[in-house]
């Protein structure tokens, strides 16, 4: 397909050049729910870890999401990194632009590093943009838009990727907080209150944030850091990145108003090859 003259420009224009100082205020940002007057959330809240390019397992566990909500509302935050290095981004991106089929439920996609490498690869950045998002599976990714490893180019890739894809991923917010949660990809800086939180850091952040507790009031939901042994529950912060392309189990985390978090998870199995 061919995009409209400028289309690719003002993508470009669109991300910063500095995102040292960007802030949660200043953007597509924390986008507050209904909580009850205890601060408790509301309704039931998923959190779903990195699902890069497994639709195969993203729709195993939309299944489980459902069947555990029963008649509640569920809202579904997933924690980005929706694409690369699994077989399926194309697909992925596909059932969550269709969003939830249950009448009340809502899906919430956050931004991760890894779709921001798409981003900026696609949106031409830079030569090196586009390599290093060769190298952390964009190759897989382009693959999925039925482009071969001869044919990876940004011309290529600008042609294949339909714009809406590209739209819904610069669309993606960096933050989500329900009741006393705050769902994002990374995590936080442990040293900076909320509002000095960068899009930056909340995209790409390891340590200091998985050292220690950070003194924010909130429970930190997050992806980004796999651990392959099941999700992790450490003081402030849930992690559920269980490296569903390598392992073949994606988790989501279930918050219910007054209860302990519980997890859902798909059955592992082998990742397909090239994955």
């Amino acid at each position: 397909m061919r995009f409209a003259p400028g289309f690719f420009e003002a993508v470009a224009g669109w991300m910063r050049t500095d995102e040292s100082e960007a802030t949660l205020s200043d953007r597509r940002n924390l986008k507050p729910v209904a909580a009850s007057q205890s601060g408790q959330i509301a309704a039931v809240h998923y959190g779903v870890g990195d699902i890069h390019g497994m639709r195969r397992l993203l729709d195993d566990l939309i299944v489980r999401i459902e069947a555990d909500a029963g008649e509640c509302p569920a809202v579904v935050v997933f924690l980005g990194d929706l694409v690369n290095r699994g077989p399926a981004s194309r697909q992925v991106l596909e059932r969550l632009i269709e969003g939830p089929q249950r009448r009340g439920d809502t899906w919430v996609s956050l931004r991760g590093n890894h779709d921001q490498l798409m981003l900026d690869a696609v949106a031409g950045k830079s030569e090196a943009a586009f390599r290093r998002w060769m190298q952390k599976g964009g190759l897989e990714t382009l693959a999925s838009y039925g482009l071969s490893r001869k044919e990876a180019s940004v011309s290529r890739a600008r042609r294949a990727i339909p714009s809406h894809h590209l739209a819904f991923l610069d669309g993606l917010p960096f933050s989500y907080r329900a009741g006393d949660h705050l769902f994002v990809h990374a995590g936080v800086d442990p040293r900076r209150p909320l509002d000095r939180q960068s899009e930056e850091t909340m995209m790409n952040i390891r340590e200091p944030f998985l050292r220690g507790a950070h003194l924010l009031p909130f429970t930190v939901v997050h992806g980004h850091v796999p651990s392959i042994g099941g999700p992790v529950v450490a003081p402030r912060r849930i992690g559920v990145d269980t490296g569903a392309y390598a392992s073949g189990v994606l988790t989501a985390v279930a918050l219910r108003a007054g209860r302990t978090p519980r997890f859902l998870a798909t059955a592992g199995e082998p990742a397909p090859a090239g994955g």
